[in-house]
């Protein structure tokens, strides 16, 4: 089963199907200092709304309540898509390729496209296309264990039913808090997502992109080869 796959589980409340997942991850998913975290972010933000009560603090209130609509939006996409986590990666990247030279026709990044499971049966081509390129690494990286184990551990960790609310609250804060980073780091990227209603998803593959975008934003890649080379090595895809 793929990120996105458990993702739509999830918000199904479709509890026996997280159960399929690797053996691998079990420990993960029963992390008690997950649950923790998770049970505080959701009294924090639960604590925000005490704002709707105060005077002059209404801006703050209507913020709250736009981002309860907008993670509605991005649960709502995750069923709009096959595979929302790769769709995510893909439009990041996309979006570099515009701005980064493509390498060498021998390099690592021709390579990665020629080699490619992921473009088979589909239109593409093994042409060096930056389209066929973004599509190829972001497949890659949304199957990569980092990415697998942070949607679980971000989700599966069993709660007693008298704080599933306050857990489920806390992966809305957590995922608002990913978001408002993303929207000061790259908001680019954070408007690409949010025309897409999939802005307050990005927390679930925040761990894996955050340092590729970093290092794009401080102009670390000079072309494709380099940014391939670098996240096969970081992330084994």
């Amino acid at each position: 089963m793929g990120a996105s796959d458990y993702l739509r589980a999830k918000f199904q409340r479709e509890r026996h199907l997280a159960l399929s997942l690797q053996n691998g991850f079990n420990s993960v998913m029963q992390s008690a200092e997950e649950v923790s975290s998770t049970i505080y972010s959701g009294v924090e933000r639960l604590s925000w709304y005490s704002s709707c009560f105060i005077p002059g603090y209404d801006n703050v209130c209507k913020e709250l309540l736009s981002e309860e609509l907008r993670t509605f939006y991005s649960i709502n996409s995750l069923f709009k898509h096959h595979d929302i986590i790769r769709h995510m990666l893909f439009l990041y990247f996309q979006s570099v390729c515009e701005d980064i030279k493509e390498g060498n026709p021998g390099g690592a990044a021709r390579k990665l496209l020629s080699n490619s499971t992921y473009l088979a049966g589909s239109t593409y081509t093994a042409k060096m296309t930056r389209h066929a390129f973004a599509y190829s690494l972001s497949a890659a990286l949304a199957q990569s264990e980092i990415i697998q184990k942070t949607v679980v551990q971000r989700l599966a960790a069993k709660t007693h039913i008298a704080v599933q609310a306050l857990h489920l609250y806390g992966f809305q804060q957590k995922a608002v808090l990913s978001a408002r980073k993303l929207k000061a780091a790259d908001p680019d990227y954070y408007w690409i997502l949010y025309q897409a209603n999939m802005e307050m998803l990005y927390y679930f593959i925040e761990p894996a992109l955050a340092e590729i975008m970093n290092k794009v934003k401080q102009g670390t890649f000079n072309n494709l080869d380099e940014l391939t080379s670098f996240i096969r090595g970081k992330y084994d895809v």
